[in-house]
């Protein structure tokens, strides 16, 4: 629900008497569901298994109105699909379920399929052999994914179909380049997965199906989830896949759907539901059946989470705005705006965002670029100027800003080009990877870590500005001040024009917020 509250503020420009009024818009979900769901999946037959059985059922009993469509060729692999787009090769098996009623058409192209429909969901996999081997994943899923952008809505999500690794006594004639290790090969293809999420932030829905059946095999099923040793068994195999589908797509309990097919008795399909929620709480790590599901999952946990105020002047036009980041670490803080911001002509974008726990890296940064994403495609709506859209964070929040403003790719999957910002107000921020992220690794607090989830491990030529800000060195938190001072230096270093950087004399990791303000307002011409 959104709330609205008028605030009244007197503001006297030279002299003369005017009253402004400022409107504040409360609770704003900038991550958007679908009315209906329209799933295509350009796979092969480990899609066919998993979408083509039992998902619109499921649907269809939460209430959650569905097209289903899936592009078939049997053993189909990224290369192959690549191929396929490239040439416009008529080579595909398509089939598209609609109320519940599945339609099938031979010799489809790719275009043809992404024509068919206005696309909520495109889901990628690889083939079944070579999942587990990340080498054979590129150039051909970055090719796909702009093959799929350019034809397809920026209100489209991504996704990425973690397949199954094969019973342990799989005849399959990759086997043996697993070591024909049933763990061995789901662990190369999480590995393999995970790479593929971190170098391609456009996919930003993952279905952890491979995991949902890994789950399964430590229930009383045991290793019987596949018919022949890789395809899935056709009753509670498939139905465990589809379930992993429906928790993902949608943020429900599989566990709360009580639909299965009549084939499965209800102790099997509380087992099948259990192992997908299960994957969904802990998509890249093999779940016991017997282990207590998350109070929440996370796509429900995203829907609460994902929330902005937006502040205004109520009746101004083509006002600048100011999206704002709060602190806390990656693990508290809630939105709020600064009341150092109130009544200064500008609007604020206050935003929420996942925090550990719950969320993990890279969910923080997805968040902040979706709601950048939300302020450039509404703030006109409210009488903003899109073209004067500043970017701001305290110490996580700074973080957050930095991976915005500098791996250019995370707005780049919201379809926003980092440079259009007007400038970036960076406060007492990190600039190596931040602790939250490298405890959620392992990693000492006190061990400093440069790698893609740094600031400093994406430094490039900025088209904007960019400002720095902490406290004063001995005051603030340990080496903040030095961090910026030395991401200063490379940034310029590259070839950059000069990045200030303000030290404010007494002023601690929380008493900065004051001057920065007054600093960025100036900037802003405000």
């Amino acid at each position: 629900m959104k709330r609205f509250l008028l605030i009244f503020l007197l503001i006297f420009p030279a002299g003369l008497a005017k009253a402004q009024v400022y409107t504040t818009v409360e609770n704003i979900a900038y991550i958007h569901s679908s009315d209906t769901l329209r799933i295509l999946a350009i796979g092969n037959s480990f899609s066919e298994d998993a979408v083509e059985n039992n998902l619109w059922e499921l649907l269809d009993a939460a209430g959650v109105p569905a097209v289903i469509g899936n592009l078939y060729i049997g053993g189909c692999s990224l290369k192959r699909h690549y191929n396929n787009s490239v040439n416009d090769a008529p080579d595909y098996r398509y089939r598209e379920i609609t109320g519940g009623e599945t339609t099938q058409q031979q010799n489809v192209s790719l275009s043809d399929a992404l024509k068919k429909e206005r696309w909520t969901h495109v889901s990628f996999q690889q083939s079944s052999g070579v999942s587990g081997r990340y080498t054979s994943y590129q150039p051909y899923l970055k090719e796909l994914i702009n093959y799929v952008k350019d034809r397809t809505s920026q209100e489209t999500t991504l996704i990425f179909h973690q397949t199954w690794a094969y019973a342990k006594d799989a005849t399959h004639r990759s086997f043996p380049s697993y070591g024909s290790d049933q763990m061995n090969m789901y662990r190369l293809i999480v590995d393999a997965v995970s790479s593929a999420l971190a170098d391609h932030p456009e996919i930003t829905l993952l279905i952890p199906s491979g995991t949902a059946i890994q789950n399964g095999r430590t229930s009383s099923l045991g290793d019987s989830f596949t018919r022949d040793g890789y395809h899935l068994e056709r009753t509670y195999g498939r139905y465990t896949a589809a379930c992993t589908w429906f928790a993902a797509l949608t943020g429900m309990r599989a566990s709360e759907n009580p639909w299965k097919p009549q084939s499965i008795d209800e102790e099997t399909a509380v087992i099948c539901r259990k192992a997908a929620d299960l994957a969904i709480d802990e998509p890249l790590q093999v779940s016991d059946i017997s282990k207590e599901l998350a109070p929440k999952s996370p796509l429900q946990y995203r829907s609460e989470r994902c929330k902005l105020d937006l502040y205004y002047p109520k009746g101004k036009k083509d006002f600048k705005t100011l999206i704002w980041f709060h602190g806390g670490g990656l693990t508290g803080g809630e939105k709020s705006i600064p009341k150092q911001l109130l009544g200064k002509g500008i609007a604020v974008v206050a935003v929420n965002y996942r925090l550990y726990p719950m969320a993990k890296s890279p969910a923080y940064i997805r968040d902040a670029a979706a709601a950048v994403a939300w302020t450039f495609k509404h703030i006109a709506e409210y009488g903003g100027d899109p073209s004067r859209i500043y970017v701001s964070g305290h110490s996580a929040g700074g973080y957050l800003s930095l991976m915005l403003a500098l791996d250019k790719s995370w707005l780049a999957a919201e379809n926003i080009d980092a440079d259009k910002l007007a400038a970036y107000y960076l406060i007492s921020g990190q600039t190596a990877t931040h602790f939250t992220i490298r405890k959620e690794r392992g990693i000492s607090f006190t061990t400093p870590i440069v790698d893609k989830m740094a600031p400093l491990g994406n430094v490039r030529k900025l088209g904007t500005k960019l400002l720095l800000f902490t406290g004063e060195r001995s005051l603030e938190m340990m080496a903040r001040y030095e961090e910026n001072l030395y991401l200063k230096a490379v940034l310029e270093g590259i070839g950059n024009a000069e990045i200030p950087l303000y030290e404010f004399k007494g002023a601690n990791h929380g008493t900065v917020l004051g001057p920065a303000f007054k600093v960025i307002l100036e900037d802003m011409g405000e």
